[in-house]
Order: C-alpha cells, then sequence, then structure tokens
C-alpha cells in the first residue's frame, strides 16, 4: 500500500508542477501583441529636433472643480452627539486628591435637590455629579489634603451628616490670590 502511495506522488508531482501558471496561457497573447503595437508606434513617432516649434491644434482642456457628495447615515449624527455629551471635554490637568461626598440615591432629581442646597451653603467650591451603577453621587469640591477635605465636610455637617471624604482624581484647585493689603501688612 505504501509503495502505490509513493508511486502516485512521484506521477503526480511533477504533472501538477508543470502546469502552474496555465491560466495566463490567454494573457500572454495579448501582452506580445501590445508589445508590436507600441514598437510600431514608437516607429511612427519621429525625434523631436530642438529648432522645431510645434503648433498644436486642440484647444487645452479646462479643468474643472468637481463636485464630492458625502452621503452618511443620520445616526452617524446621532453617535456624534452622544459621545460628545456624555464625555465631558477634559478640563485640564488632574492629579490625586479627595473629594466630599454629600450625596448618592438612585434619583437623579434627588440629587440636583441636594446640590442646590450644597451650592446655598458654599457657591464657591464646585460641585460634581457622577454616575456609577445603579446611583448617582453628588462629589464636592477639588481638595489637595485630606484635611482641607474633612475641614469642609465638618463644616456642611448640619446639612449632610452622611457627607465622607473619598480619595479620587480632581482638577487643580484654583489658587486664591492675596489682597495687596493683606502683603503691606
Amino acid at each position: 500500500m505504501k509503495l502505490i502511495i509513493v508511486f502516485f506522488l512521484m506521477v503526480i508531482t511533477p504533472v501538477a508542477f508543470s502546469q502552474n501558471e496555465w491560466w495566463k496561457s490567454g494573457s500572454d497573447k495579448k501582452k506580445e501583441q501590445n508589445k508590436k503595437e507600441d514598437t510600431q508606434e514608437s516607429k511612427d513617432v519621429q525625434p523631436i529636433m530642438k529648432d522645431s516649434v510645434f503648433y498644436h491644434s486642440e484647444k487645452p482642456k479646462v479643468i474643472e472643480p468637481g463636485k464630492i457628495q458625502v452621503v452618511k447615515s443620520t445616526s452617524v449624527d446621532k453617535i456624534i452627539k452622544f459621545k460628545s455629551a456624555t464625555i465631558p471635554p477634559n478640563m485640564g490637568p488632574i492629579m490625586n486628591g479627595y473629594r466630599i461626598q454629600l450625596f448618592f440615591d438612585q434619583s437623579r432629581s434627588q440629587v440636583d435637590n441636594a446640590r442646590s442646597t450644597a451650592l446655598q451653603m458654599d457657591s464657591e467650591t464646585s460641585t460634581y455629579i457622577e454616575y456609577k451603577a445603579p446611583n448617582y453621587l453628588l462629589l464636592l469640591g477639588d481638595f489637595r489634603t485630606q484635611l482641607e477635605a474633612e475641614k469642609m465636610r465638618a463644616k456642611l455637617t448640619s446639612e449632610f451628616p452622611e457627607a465622607i471624604v473619598v480619595e479620587d482624581k480632581i482638577n487643580l484647585p484654583k489658587i486664591k490670590e492675596i489682597e495687596k493689603n493683606e502683603e503691606t501688612d
């Protein structure tokens, strides 16, 4: 049995390789015809002399600007609008710091009410609403140290007794300018 397989492979292999470019036979004839036409055309064309002057009888073609028409689905605009709404632009450099988690709830309206209360108590400190399924979190401030955050939390415990200090990525806090009167003293 092995002998038959080896014999079969020895006979079939040369036959298979002998016809490896059988599909090119038609295109080879076309190539030869193109070569013959090119050589005839090159014999008809006379070389250009440096002193000879050409007059072109045809008018030069004027190139007109093209028209581009973009066809896109309306869902592309919806996706762009959604992505731009859900991903806020980069506000600037960020660093590790602390924020105060004042309130959390599954209802966005409850969190908005708590935010308005926090802004009434301290309108200078920035507030953030984050969604971490299934709750909305109300975060306050960009504090560099935990001590600063604890001081602010102590001021807000009367209105938000469940407030806690959490580590978070924060925007660089604004540096308060010292008034010139204080510098001279």
